[in-house]
């Protein structure tokens, strides 16, 4: 984490800690779509879409109207792309969904083989969707989780945009959830030991120095942060700590 906070500049950090703040302040669809309208003045992404895809996209289910939020992106590429059923060969969805975490289109985009999907990718060239970044979490209850696109050949290939988006992207899923009342943080309940260990996380410390502070071996930190992790749906430890932070469920 330390690392990667290292690649910003201070401006950039103020920046996000002004949109950690905003994003536990938001409550309403307009609020949220401010917000990540507002990312456009921390990147150059030229087009915003996300929302809370609900199951498999390879069973044939959709982004539902209420939980799909267009910010920026052409309206009439969206409309092709839920007439067409895209989202069935679209290989960064099919991907995102796989394996939740930051997915880069182009990289994704060279391991493709199937006729569809890269057909796909032709006409998605054709509205100017030529290179992105698709990110998002993994629900806490239920299947599948969130799905935030940033479009913009420049925001993909640039290490300081991509570390920006990674440590929102907790913070952007928390708020998304909120506004379509998705994994509420009542219906999430982390032990006492687990958030002492999400808050020394918060405050830099490695497993190790954990375990000297709540004189508990390394393994037990390890074991209760993997349990906080499983019930916020994060991959690692930092997107828990800041999950966790989100919602309010440690300070």
């Amino acid at each position: 984490m330390h690392r990667k906070i290292s690649r910003l500049s201070k401006s950039d950090l103020v920046s996000l800690s002004s949109f950690v703040y905003r994003s536990a302040t938001v409550r309403k669809q307009e609020e949220m779509s401010d917000l990540l309208r507002g990312i456009t003045n921390l990147l150059p992404a030229t087009g915003i879409v996300a929302g809370l895809p609900s199951a498999d996209p390879r069973h044939g289910s959709f982004l539902e109207v209420e939980r799909f939020m267009n910010v920026s992106y052409p309206p009439s590429w969206l409309a092709l792309y839920q007439e067409r059923g895209f989202h069935l060969v679209d290989p960064v969805f099919q991907a995102h969904f796989e394996h939740f975490g930051m997915r880069v289109w182009s990289e994704t985009y060279k391991r493709v083989s199937t006729p569809a999907a890269k057909k796909f990718i032709e006409v998605s060239r054709d509205f100017g969707l030529d290179d992105g970044v698709t990110l998002g979490l993994r629900s806490s209850c239920g299947s599948g989780g969130s799905t935030f696109s940033f479009a913009g050949i420049e925001i993909a290939g640039h290490s300081r945009h991509l570390t920006i988006l990674e440590l929102l992207a907790p913070h952007l899923h928390a708020a998304l959830s909120k506004v379509f009342r998705e994994a509420p943080s009542s219906l999430i309940s982390l032990t006492n030991r687990e958030k002492e260990v999400l808050v020394w996380t918060k405050e830099g410390k490695t497993n190790r120095e954990i375990s000297r502070v709540l004189k508990v071996s390394e393994r037990t930190v390890v074991f209760h942060m993997q349990n906080a992790m499983r019930k916020l749906g994060a991959r690692n430890r930092v997107q828990a700590m800041a999950t966790a932070l989100s919602l309010g469920l440690i300070q």
